[in-house]
């Protein structure tokens, strides 16, 4: 009997299926003779270096701590269109709640600009519901593709091993996993390589330059800095000098000492040395600092550096920096959030080639009063000219107020419509059945007004008469 696993592995082949290449021929590499050094070395070294730089240097952690906390604090929502559109945002909103994804989203992007790459493993219940995602150690997995980055088997294209490979070759004792298990975020990724680039890589040099020139900074104002004097005794000799040394013994040994006194008999004194007066003369760090800080998108003065600050400079690398939020937002959608998307989807049944998808990240900064109140006039006017019907309205609301609940209103708008449906049919029947009232009223009186009907009533009041008259005339 065919198991969930195998029903999801014949869809997720059927969609994946690409034609035959015929320019190379479809081989798997085989373990050399003699271990060759490869990529594998360097990008362990590169992952390794940026780490420690992560690890030691706040400037590095800060940094990609922001942006990642830049990129997804204000969420996102999504708007879905094509068949079974309702049931497949209902499983959106579902997914994302199980797996808590709003809330580690952030260090999922954190840790992927930190190592250039993660590696999710996604677990499913019987039911088709994905129900937990486990990011796997970076250095420990491994992509199984050919230099093209295309799969020998995409029933096993990642594999798993805590041995450290030297080649491309899996060992004997890796654990495979199918394409559809592991979802793979790549940073800066080049088009054809296997694997993704650390954000500081390209900063490893300035960081070892700005690092050490630092360290020279401080034994350079350790050992240079304080004052000298110079004792002078004129015509003293030795020995007479190591008597000055012995009697002035406690004021030459107390360093900590603010006011000292020195005590001779012959003629001369005290000189005083001043320390390096070129200690403040740094601009060569300051370079390298700057250097080791192009390598992230977040500028230094948004984390603590603000000496020398220009106001128009900064605004212009805000501009930039908000221009490189909208673009790793992009790149969380296309890396993370779509190929989860896409696999809970196949595993209920719905197909996503069928659906467009629609990402609306909300800012991160909460709107002012003056900004809440053009935004509630352009929604007037936009409104008022039937441009945009109101769920594009709410939803072009949620992307400037960040706890805006758009589906919570769309609810409750129509829920507000059937109530006043409701009550409009109901006025409607109220209204008609005072029409059908008077309608039956004017019959009524239409027939008391018949001509027939007079004369009938004529007679039985002449009749009456006569009678009363006989009664009378009788008396």
């Amino acid at each position: 009997m065919a198991t969930i696993l195998d029903r999801f592995n014949a869809l997720w082949g059927r969609r994946n299926t690409a034609p035959p290449t015929v320019t190379s021929p479809d081989a798997k590499p085989a373990a050399p003779a003699v271990v060759t050094f490869t990529a594998q070395r360097d990008r362990r070294s590169r992952i390794a270096d940026c780490r420690d730089m992560a690890a030691d240097d706040p400037r590095a952690k800060q940094a990609l701590a922001t942006l990642a906390r830049d990129a997804t604090k204000g969420g996102v929502t999504l708007q879905i269109t094509g068949p079974r559109a309702d049931q497949a945002q209902a499983a959106a909103d579902a997914l994302f709640a199980r797996v808590k994804l709003f809330a580690r989203i952030d260090d999922w992007a954190r840790l992927t600009f930190r190592d250039g790459d993660s590696f999710l493993e996604v677990g499913v219940a019987a039911n088709g519901e994905i129900v937990e995602l486990t990011r796997k150690p970076t250095l420990e997995m491994y992509r199984w593709s050919d230099d093209f980055d295309r799969f020998y088997d995409p029933a096993a294209a990642f594999y798993w091993t805590d041995r450290p490979t030297l080649n491309d070759v899996p060992p004997a004792n890796a654990t495979f996993f199918p394409d559809w298990q592991i979802i793979h975020a790549r940073w800066d990724r080049d088009e054809g390589s296997r694997y993704g680039t650390p954000m500081f890589a390209s900063a490893r040099k300035a960081y070892k330059r700005m690092t050490q020139g630092e360290l020279d900074i401080s034994i350079r104002r350790k050992t240079r800095s304080g004052q000298r004097f110079v004792h002078i005794l004129d015509g003293a000799s030795a020995a007479e000098i190591e008597a000055y040394k012995a009697a002035n013994k406690p004021a030459l040994d107390d360093p900590f000492a603010a006011v000292s006194d020195f005590f001779s008999n012959r003629p001369g004194g005290l000189q005083v040395v001043q320390g390096d007066a070129h200690l403040s003369e740094i601009e060569d760090v300051k370079h390298h600092v700057q250097t080791f800080a192009v390598a992230s998108p977040v500028p230094l003065e948004l984390i603590g550096y603000g000496t020398d600050l220009n106001r128009d400079i900064l605004e212009q690398k805000q501009d930039q920096y908000g221009d490189a939020i909208e673009s790793v937002q992009g790149w969380l959608e296309a890396e993370f959030l779509l190929p989860l998307l896409e696999r809970q989807w196949l595993m209920l049944g719905i197909w996503p080639d069928t659906l467009s998808v629609e990402f609306q990240w909300k800012q991160k900064k909460r709107p002012t009063p003056a900004g809440m109140k053009d935004m509630a006039a352009f929604a007037a006017s936009i409104k008022a000219a039937g441009l945009l019907t109101d769920g594009t309205l709410l939803h072009m609301l949620a992307t400037v107020l960040p706890d805006f609940d758009v589906d919570a209103e769309i609810a409750a708008i129509e829920a507000q419509e059937a109530e006043h449906a409701a009550q409009a049919a109901a006025q409607a029947a109220e209204m008609q059945r005072i029409a059908m009232n008077a309608m039956q009223a004017a019959d009524n009186n239409d027939g008391n007004n018949d001509p027939a009907n007079t004369d009938q009533a004529s007679g039985a009041a002449d009749a009456t008469g006569t009678g009363l008259a006989g009664q009378k005339a009788a008396q």
